[in-house]
Protein backbone atom coordinates (compact mmCIF):
# COMPACT_ATOMS: atom_id res chain seq x y z
CA UNK A 1 0.00 0.00 0.00
CA UNK A 2 0.86 3.33 -0.47
CA UNK A 3 2.16 5.91 2.03
CA UNK A 4 -0.22 8.72 1.81
CA UNK A 5 1.20 12.20 0.89
CA UNK A 6 -1.99 14.32 1.27
CA UNK A 7 -3.47 15.12 4.52
CA UNK A 8 -7.17 13.98 5.02
CA UNK A 9 -8.91 16.86 3.95
CA UNK A 10 -7.32 17.19 0.44
CA UNK A 11 -7.73 13.57 0.26
CA UNK A 12 -11.46 14.24 1.01
CA UNK A 13 -12.23 16.62 -1.25
CA UNK A 14 -9.80 14.86 -4.91
CA UNK A 15 -12.09 12.11 -3.36
CA UNK A 16 -15.43 14.08 -3.73
CA UNK A 17 -13.85 15.51 -7.36
CA UNK A 18 -13.94 12.65 -7.93
CA UNK A 19 -16.63 11.15 -7.12
CA UNK A 20 -18.58 14.28 -8.95
CA UNK A 21 -16.92 13.15 -11.92
CA UNK A 22 -17.65 10.15 -12.22
CA UNK A 23 -21.48 11.05 -10.84
CA UNK A 24 -21.51 8.63 -8.19
CA UNK A 25 -24.35 10.19 -5.90
CA UNK A 26 -23.55 7.15 -2.89
CA UNK A 27 -19.76 7.75 -3.17
CA UNK A 28 -20.49 11.71 -2.87
CA UNK A 29 -22.87 10.96 -0.30
CA UNK A 30 -21.12 9.02 1.76
CA UNK A 31 -17.71 11.21 1.67
CA UNK A 32 -19.76 14.88 2.61
CA UNK A 33 -20.78 12.97 5.50
CA UNK A 34 -17.08 12.69 6.35
CA UNK A 35 -16.66 16.10 5.59
CA UNK A 36 -16.65 17.60 9.13
CA UNK A 37 -14.48 15.47 10.33
CA UNK A 38 -11.70 16.59 8.33
CA UNK A 39 -12.80 20.33 8.79
CA UNK A 40 -13.40 20.42 5.11
CA UNK A 41 -15.96 23.98 4.65
CA UNK A 42 -18.42 23.87 1.44
CA UNK A 43 -16.68 26.52 0.24
CA UNK A 44 -13.87 24.78 -0.34
CA UNK A 45 -16.21 21.30 -1.25
CA UNK A 46 -18.22 23.88 -3.81
CA UNK A 47 -14.30 24.75 -5.35
CA UNK A 48 -13.85 20.52 -5.79
CA UNK A 49 -17.05 19.69 -7.09
CA UNK A 50 -16.69 23.27 -9.54
CA UNK A 51 -13.16 21.73 -10.67
CA UNK A 52 -14.75 18.18 -11.18
CA UNK A 53 -17.51 19.47 -13.05
CA UNK A 54 -15.12 21.48 -15.99
CA UNK A 55 -13.11 18.59 -16.23
CA UNK A 56 -16.11 16.67 -17.24
CA UNK A 57 -17.40 18.36 -18.92
CA UNK A 58 -14.26 18.83 -21.37
CA UNK A 59 -14.15 15.72 -21.48
CA UNK A 60 -17.46 15.23 -22.56
CA UNK A 61 -16.68 17.31 -25.41
CA UNK A 62 -13.35 15.70 -26.60
CA UNK A 63 -15.86 12.51 -26.85
CA UNK A 64 -18.31 13.96 -29.03
CA UNK A 65 -15.70 15.65 -31.77
CA UNK A 66 -13.86 12.25 -31.35
CA UNK A 67 -17.16 10.51 -32.22
CA UNK A 68 -18.14 13.18 -35.02
CA UNK A 69 -14.50 12.67 -36.52
CA UNK A 70 -14.56 8.93 -36.82
CA UNK A 71 -17.76 9.01 -38.33
CA UNK A 72 -16.51 11.53 -40.68
CA UNK A 73 -19.62 13.82 -39.34
CA UNK A 74 -22.51 10.90 -39.98
CA UNK A 75 -22.95 10.68 -36.13
CA UNK A 76 -23.47 14.64 -34.99
CA UNK A 77 -24.04 14.76 -30.90
CA UNK A 78 -26.62 16.68 -30.17
CA UNK A 79 -25.32 20.04 -27.87
CA UNK A 80 -21.62 19.30 -28.99
CA UNK A 81 -19.59 22.54 -28.30
CA UNK A 82 -15.83 22.34 -30.56
CA UNK A 83 -13.39 21.32 -27.62
CA UNK A 84 -10.85 23.80 -26.93
CA UNK A 85 -7.16 22.66 -26.52
CA UNK A 86 -6.68 20.91 -22.86
CA UNK A 87 -8.90 19.56 -20.26
CA UNK A 88 -9.96 22.95 -18.88
CA UNK A 89 -7.21 22.32 -15.81
CA UNK A 90 -5.03 25.20 -16.21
Amino acid sequence: MLEPHLDPKTQLLVALGAATAAKCQACFAGLYAKANAVEATDKEIRSAVAIANKVAGKSRDFMSAFIEETTKGAVAVPGHEEASAGCGCS
